[in-house]
């Protein structure tokens, strides 16, 4: 198990580099074919008596499952027509049986206990056999590396199993030549693919090999599947197809290569008609293509549900009839646990083809939590369609100033986003300058269960609310009496000698910019230079002398702020203090047992020149030119939802009292406490956490009051400046003073 799924996602990753450089048009929609009214191909794209609008869409729902699985390796339609779904649940690699579609499962039988623990993949046949590649660990002596031997075992459609006597061979350059790729070919063969990008039509009863399809070690591996008797294989640049019969090949068409150009790389494939046609799921959707055909049909766009979203795995396609199919679903829940879903898609020929309203939400930057709200919201909204539109692609060459200005210039025109997601954005110039709805209609006062300081930090003197933290971050610091004392302010920490030691210059800015930077806006928007000043000069103090390991050749990527990367070299004596983001990974166990080799250790607030400060993220707000206001409000209240709150999304603690309760406790290691040796010579013990100790983060979480400083812009120059001012090529009154320059004209804007 430790194995399974690393391999099948690296290779879908390599391998769609390559085809998507091989083929041309891959950023363009799918096709939508003509057919017969009332045939396959014309899904999705009929005509409906509502003004001529297009009607006709799968819908989607979740299917309950018979326990809690962590994955679903495989699901197929067996002759008498149930299905047999192979996956993990509660521990056990185990075979389950459905005879209504899915609504209800039982187990039929759990894998041999001997093979538990190192299946590496699982393929099910249509005819009720398994298949799995099982990983045997040699003892090689010690000191080597662990050598893993490939066997494969067979599994008969009553759970009685023996070895197949095929091995992988052994390759001089390779340690352990393992299996990368395994599925049935009908129910008596087995194709399996190895490291080399090799595949072997392997008899599954006497082991023999009939066919080798060799396409030369690429560095990357192909992608296999099988429909009826054809065999596709999906490489560097071109999908191959072969009659796994005759070992015939065939010509896939200018059809079927555009066609894959355009939907992207097939990650599962399945046929209803013994391999005349295919249906196939990409990122964009669900595609249906019959070979030697002349188009290549869309029928599900994955932009309207589960199959286009970055939160989730979609995998193991089975059609039940043309008109519905399953789908099953890895996800991680709010434990940070790996699960896995069943999904059900109907066609609904009533249902419009496309919905109704279309809710528009921006971000700079790529966000997971977002996109994690978009897949969840459109399951429960089918009459809305969520846009979710990022400026920063790094594909672009746009910078952030070029986008906020293109932003504006939309939202003036009435053509801008309903939503905008406002993470390093002015949010206060915006509301000022009525970009922003008043959202105190649509976030109800709530002081039980919620972090009000957070929720209510950008609501103005007259009570106005325009936009709405959904998760924060809190600037900490951590370290020993000697360096840091919790509670002091900014000018009392720099003057401890030796607190800054071995940070480099951009670690320093990035990190202590958080706690300052509220300080310095005056009324009139722009920066108060005397306090820009202070901050260099505090820090300067701290830092002292540039060490020579410091200066670096070229120019690098600042590093992350976050908080865990200090604790450990906290732990290997590089920092005399960590300080940071701390909520990106709430790991707060490591947090605690770090404090506890400290000498005097504790942990608090950053200092800076400002107090009581958080770091505001996924920020949201309605554009006061929205034209789906309703639409924009109910996504804003469903970030706050229960169930939005809980999901451990690595882009903050949740503002939900109970959800941050629950991301901090340590809950999930109830009556299973565990041990992890780390690198720093420690060890790390996963317990519960205590009354006391939850109830001390969540006081400092109840203190926080101030938004750092959320404007791109600024935080660029800044730091600029301040590395350049502690490596000593210019002093802390020069930096403040070409920060300024740069900024107020902007600001002023």
């Amino acid at each position: 198990m430790k194995y399974k799924g690393f391999y099948r996602i690296t290779c879908m990753l390599l391998s769609a580099a390559l085809v998507f450089a091989g083929f041309a048009g891959c950023g363009k929609k799918g096709r939508t074919g003509a057919g017969d009214p009332g045939s396959t191909e014309s899904m999705g794209n009929t005509q409906g008596e509502d003004g001529g609008r297009a009607m006709g869409r799968y819908m989607e729902e979740d299917l309950p499952l018979p326990a809690e699985f962590s994955s679903i390796h495989d699901m197929k339609k067996l002759e008498d027509g149930s299905i047999r779904m192979a996956g993990c649940s509660e521990g056990k690699e185990s075979v389950w049986e459905s005879k209504d579609d899915g609504i209800s499962w039982e187990k039929v039988w759990d894998f041999p206990e001997e093979l538990q623990d190192n299946i590496r993949y699982t393929a099910l046949s249509s005819g009720g056999r398994a298949v799995c590649a099982y990983d045997e660990e040699l003892d090689t002596g010690e000191g080597t590396e662990t050598r893993i031997k490939e066997i494969f075992y067979l599994m008969e459609s009553d759970g009685s199993f023996r070895q197949i006597s095929f091995e992988l061979p052994q390759v001089e350059e390779l340690y352990s030549n393992l299996a990368a790729e395994l599925l049935f070919v009908g129910n008596e063969r087995i194709l399996i693919g190895d490291d080399q990008g090799i595949f072997y039509l392997v008899n599954a009863v006497d082991g023999s090999v009939v066919r080798t399809y060799e396409f030369g070690n690429t560095g990357t591996r192909c992608l296999a599947f099988a429909a009826g008797k054809m065999l596709i294989f999906q490489g560097d640049s071109e999908v191959l197809l072969y009659d796994s019969e005759t070992g015939e090949q065939k010509n896939p068409g200018d059809a079927m290569r555009s066609g894959i150009a355009e939907s992207g790389m097939m990650y599962e494939v399945d046929t209803l008609d013994g391999g005349e046609s295919i249906y196939y799921l990409s990122e964009k959707g669900m595609y249906h293509y019959r070979f030697g055909g002349g188009v290549v049909e869309q029928l599900i766009d994955g932009g309207f549900n589960s199959l286009g979203s970055f939160s989730v795995d979609v995998n193991s396609l089975l059609m039940l009839d043309e008109r519905s199919l399953l789908t099953a679903e890895t996800y991680t829940d709010e434990n940070a646990a790996l699960r896995a879903g069943l999904l059900k898609f109907t066609y609904s020929a009533d249902t419009p083809s496309k919905p109704d309203k279309e809710l528009k939400v921006y971000s700079l930057y790529e966000d997971n939590s977002i996109w994690q709200a978009v897949t969840r919201f459109q399951k429960e909204h089918a009459d809305i369609y969520v846009h979710f539109e990022t400026a920063l692609s790094g594909e672009n060459g746009m910078t952030v100033s070029d986008a906020l200005k293109t932003l504006t210039t939309e939202i003036m025109a009435g053509k801008g986003p309903d939503v905008l997601v406002l993470d390093e954005m002015p949010v206060e110039t915006y509301a000022e300058k009525g970009v922003l709805r008043d959202l105190s209609s649509v976030i109800e006062e709530n002081g039980e269960a919620y972090f009000e300081g957070v929720r209510n930090a950008y609501r103005n003197q007259e009570g106005e609310l325009y936009a709405v933290p959904t998760r924060f971050l809190i600037p900490m610091a951590q370290g020993g009496s000697a360096y840091y004392v919790p509670g002091e302010d900014f000018s009392e920490f720099t003057k401890r000698t030796g607190a800054l030691d071995h940070m480099k210059p951009e670690e320093v800015i990035s990190r202590f910019w958080y706690g300052s930077s509220a300080a310095w806006k005056r009324e009139d928007r722009t920066l108060e230079e005397s306090r820009v000043r202070e901050f260099f000069e505090g820090l300067k103090q701290a830092y002292g002398e540039a060490p020579a390991e410091a200066e670096e050749n070229g120019t690098s990527a600042l590093p992350g702020a976050g908080f865990i990367p200090g604790e450990f070299k906290l732990l290997a004596g590089t920092w005399n203090i960590s300080a940071g983001l701390f909520g990106v990974d709430p790991d707060y166990q490591l947090l605690l047992a770090v404090t506890d080799q400290l000498e005097g250790g504790d942990f608090g607030c950053m200092p800076g020149q400002a107090e009581h400060v958080f770091v505001p993220s996924v920020t949201v707000g309605i554009s006061s030119k929205s034209s789906q206001p309703e639409a924009a409000e109910e996504f804003i209240k469903y970030l706050f939802t229960g169930e939005m709150q809980r999901i451990l999304q690595g882009s903050g603690l949740p503002v939900q009292k109970e959800a941050f309760r629950s991301a901090i406790d340590g809950h999930e290691y109830e009556g299973n406490i565990s041990q992890v040796e780390m690198e720093e010579g420690f060890t790390l013990e996963l317990t519960p956490r205590t009354e006391e100790e939850i109830q001390k983060l969540m006081g400092l979480a109840e203190s926080l009051t101030t938004p750092a400083l959320q404007d791109a812009v600024i935080r660029e120059a800044v730091l600029e400046q301040g590395e350049k001012m502690l490596k000593g090529e210019i002093t802390p009154e020069e930096a403040a003073s070409i920060v300024i320059r740069k900024l107020n004209l902007y600001l002023a804007e």
